[in-house]
């Protein structure tokens, strides 16, 4: 029997050897470094060694998997969690969010530069243009209006919500940044518009010659009163019969009505033409240094820059 026992040993210590192998197979290290990965559903943090599961970085405090990344109150896009990683403030009470994690969420793949306050996206089905300080950001060159301005919040530009998700095709549930905001795209993102060329030449003249020194929500008020009359029957049916009416725009009779409007003016008008309207139903103005028939003979509404509006 002794001459059997080494055989015994050495298969016995193979066996010991292969089970310590399937046990370390099946119970890989933690200890590798963790690095962003992009995907299309914004950031997921990867091993360095093949893993099955996605685990959160150390630098995070995390040792779950992304649902630890979870916000309160959160942003979601088509269910996607991103408010870890996307800035909100408000601004003059609207709410305000980060514009690249959306739209990086929602359309994989697009290419975002942001350097100078301005940002610019290129993607296959969307691309947008912005840039700190304007009142308006662009879309498939549709323009969009931001009244309370583009602004940048944490090295990110960003842009009201609302507005955001009606470029972007998006119905938005929730508001400021005690509430989740719930984006879901339920259509395409907007196209260029498409514009009488009779009357964005004339309006955008009209707007630029009465109000050419004004901030973007000046301009619109104009513009307003100008559109505001083509549809009231009172005044002629047109954006250049009106512009041209006897007696009615100074810029007419001193010559300053043909002057090429600068981009802001253009960009008023189409906004404007799109539906966009400040002063709501006004149908007159003048400047605020001057007294006119229509402070004796309407009713005043409201100032905006340098002109009083009129009902």
């Amino acid at each position: 029997m002794k001459k059997h026992l080494p055989s015994a040993m050495v298969l016995f210590a193979l066996l010991l050897v292969l089970c310590l192998h399937a046990f370390a197979a099946d119970n890989p290290s933690d200890s590798g470094r963790y690095t962003p990965a992009s995907s299309g559903s914004g950031y997921l943090f990867t091993s360095a060694q093949t893993s099955t599961r996605a685990k959160l970085p150390p630098t995070l405090g995390g040792t779950g998997t992304l649902e630890a990344l979870r916000t309160s109150p959160d942003i979601t896009v088509n269910g996607i969690s991103i408010g870890y990683m996307t800035p909100r403030c408000t601004v003059d009470g609207t709410a305000y969010v980060a514009v690249s994690p959306i739209l990086q969420t929602l359309f994989p793949g697009t290419s975002i530069t942001f350097q100078d306050g301005c940002l610019t996206a290129a993607g296959d089905t969307v691309c947008l243009q912005a840039r700190e300080g304007d009142a308006y950001f662009q879309v498939n060159q549709r323009y969009l209006y931001a009244p309370s301005l583009v602004v940048i919040q944490e090295g990110q530009l960003m842009l009201p919500a609302a507005t955001l998700a009606e470029a972007l095709g998006c119905s938005l549930r929730g508001d400021g940044v005690e509430t989740d905001l719930v984006f879901r795209q339920v259509s395409p993102a907007v196209q260029a518009g498409t514009y009488d060329e009779n009357d964005l030449y004339w309006l955008s003249r009209a707007i630029y010659a009465e109000s050419g020194n004004q901030p973007m929500q000046g301009r619109l008020a104009v513009g307003t009163v100008i559109l505001n009359r083509v549809a009231n029957p009172q005044f002629p049916n047109t954006v250049e019969e009106v512009v041209f009416q006897p007696g009615q725009f100074s810029p007419v009779s001193n010559g300053t009505i043909y002057r090429e409007p600068d981009e802001d003016s253009v960009v008023a008008a189409k906004l404007c033409l799109d539906g966009v309207r400040e002063a709501d139903d006004c149908l007159y103005f003048n400047v605020t240094s001057l007294h006119s028939w229509a402070d004796r003979s309407r009713t005043y509404y409201c100032t905006i820059g340098g002109h009083k509006f009129y009902l």
